[in-house]
């Protein structure tokens, strides 16, 4: 697609309700199912593997993601293209808000750990609309979509990171200065920065970041999603503190991103390839 057509598109996304955006989301994720056949077979295997729904249930639960994946795609676009204030005013209710305030008297950082879960984009933007967080994120392919993704996250005080060695010196500093930074847990880490450990009951190669970072830092940890709501009205945040001897190993992260994913299933990004083998020796 022609990046004038595609920033066209986006613009356009932007002016929009949000339930229109989530109206139109839902036969695009139907559309890119159909077209793909390479993540329609991961998500029907991941879907199956996590053992979540009954087989009577998964036809329904399948038809569902595929809506919730749709309506994700084009909101990613659409928050990118809003002010901050639009896309704050999308925020409903925030859950384990107090969890926060005691973190922050204790002078630590804290660690995010947001998985592919509802909108994962709203959280980062609601916390650095009122304090500094590092977002950890994987450059896209196309450059000129990397310019937009770029643009549509650096709101409020939202700083990027990469996951190289220059990206984990911002984290590692952030934390440092008591401030806060956001992970993808579930994303599968680069080849050496990771350890085989079991995910709905397979081994999926999981970061090890996460374990070093507390080790360096002591920091505070918080298991965050933004449900989507079911009237498409807007998003309610979800807080929760984890402890940090639930989480020092792979195992047992992967433990808690799948007590966080059965809250809310259909919103779960189940076409990722989790368990691509790129990494294993």
């Amino acid at each position: 697609m022609p990046i004038k057509l595609f920033n066209s598109i986006v613009f356009l996304l932007s002016k929009l309700s949000l339930k229109n955006v989530h109206r139109i989301g839902s036969y695009v994720g139907a559309i890119y199912f159909w077209a793909s056949k390479k993540n329609y077979r991961l998500l029907e295997d991941n879907l199956h593997n996590s053992k979540i729904f009954s087989a009577n249930d998964l036809p329904n639960a399948s038809s569902k993601i595929k809506e919730e994946l749709g309506k994700s795609i084009l909101e990613t676009f659409y928050l990118w293209a809003s002010n901050e204030t639009k896309a704050l005013s999308l925020v409903k209710n925030v859950y384990g808000l107090d969890c926060l305030e005691s973190m922050n008297r204790n002078g630590k950082g804290i660690i995010f750990l947001t998985p592919h879960l509802g909108c994962f984009e709203i959280t980062a933007m609601f916390y650095g609309a009122q304090k500094p967080i590092t977002i950890m994120y994987r450059k896209a392919r196309k450059s000129w979509m990397n310019d937009l993704m770029i643009i549509g996250r650096k709101k409020g005080m939202v700083k990027l990171a990469t996951p190289d060695m220059q990206g984990v010196k911002k984290i590692l500093l952030a934390l440092q200065k008591g401030e806060a930074v956001g992970i993808l847990p579930d994303q599968v880490a680069d080849k050496g920065q990771g350890e085989w450990a079991k995910f709905f009951g397979k081994p999926a190669y999981t970061m090890v970041l996460i374990k070093r970072l507390i080790e360096k830092t002591d920091a505070n940890i918080v298991m965050a999603y933004g449900e989507r709501l079911a009237d498409s009205s807007g998003y309610n945040i979800h807080l929760e503190k984890i402890n940090k001897k639930d989480i020092i190993s792979t195992e047992n992260l992967n433990k808690q991103i799948e007590r966080f994913i059965k809250k809310n299933p259909t919103q779960y990004g189940w076409s990722y390839d989790r368990y691509k083998k790129t990494a294993k020796q």
